[in-house]
């Protein structure tokens, strides 16, 4: 398999890779809970860009979750058409 070489870009917030594909954290967490629209209830806007209330956390929980889900390393998701438009989104087809 040939793999391309891809460069991590600051994150901006735009919301798609978690809207995209939510978590196994955020899944778990909120399983027993109606997703409106398909967004993660952790997933939240913050009038500029989306955070996540998971990582935002200020005890160990927070901080476990931040370092698996690599929060902090850049975007791999770098070609998303999302990175240009940063906004509030209704769900995955939201374009």
């Amino acid at each position: 398999m040939i793999r391309e070489n891809y460069e991590n870009v600051p994150c901006v917030g735009c919301g798609f890779c978690c809207i995209q594909e939510p978590c196994t954290y955020g899944r778990y967490v909120h399983r027993d809970e109606a997703w409106e629209g398909g967004i993660c209830p952790s997933l939240r806007w913050t009038g500029s860009r989306y955070v996540c209330s998971l990582v935002s956390r200020r005890d160990r929980s927070g901080m476990f979750y931040s370092r698996e889900l690599k929060v902090g390393e850049g975007c791999r998701s770098n070609a998303n058409p999302w990175r240009v438009d940063v906004r509030p989104r209704r769900g995955k087809d939201d374009h």
